[in-house]
């Protein structure tokens, strides 16, 4: 599965739109993202301005379920049954993690998101396992993954004051 932000509307050609936001309302679309799943079917997703801010964003496609995160919100596509899941995140989006930056994932997941505060885990199929949330106010970020934990740090006194952590996969633990 393909999934971007796009940058030229007019030039996209989709097979359906997914609007994000409230029945009814028309909200501004403040970014749109294309996905191309395997069949080759074509979703637009439009994102609404009441995503809320954040100076990151990213996609990411693991298996048949698209990631996106944006504003202050993580939205989850299931491209397979067309269920689309949003998190509202404390604080603004961060970054995205699979098997592509760290191998040692458990089998059971497919992604880590992170927030201004928090980590979020999801599962193969797009589900959110769980979330540890006070490991920072400014930045979360993970630098390692292995078979017990993940190991990260938080901003927690901007700018640079950064605290290691240590979060348990069983979510219980943090250092």
């Amino acid at each position: 599965m393909e999934i971007s932000i796009i940058d030229q509307f007019e030039e996209w050609h989709f097979d359906r739109m997914v609007c994000i936001g409230d029945e009814g309302a028309e909200p501004t679309v403040v970014a749109r993202v294309g996905i191309v799943d395997d069949q080759g079917r074509r979703t637009l997703v439009n994102l609404p301005s009441n995503a809320g801010i954040s100076p990151f964003h990213d996609v990411r496609s693991v298996e048949h379920v698209a990631y996106i995160g944006y504003g202050e919100r993580l939205f989850v596509l299931d491209t397979k049954t067309d269920t689309l899941a949003g998190h509202r995140l404390d604080g603004y989006f961060g970054h995205m993690y699979d098997s592509g930056d760290f191998e040692s994932l458990p089998a059971q997941l497919s992604l880590l998101a992170t927030s201004a505060s928090e980590v979020l885990a999801f599962s193969r199929n797009g589900e959110l396992v769980w979330t540890q949330p006070n490991l920072g106010i400014d930045g979360v970020i993970v630098h390692a993954v292995d078979s017990r934990r993940i190991d990260g740090e938080g901003e927690f006194d901007p700018p640079g004051g950064w605290r290691k952590f240590t979060v348990s996969w069983d979510v219980g633990a943090t250092d």
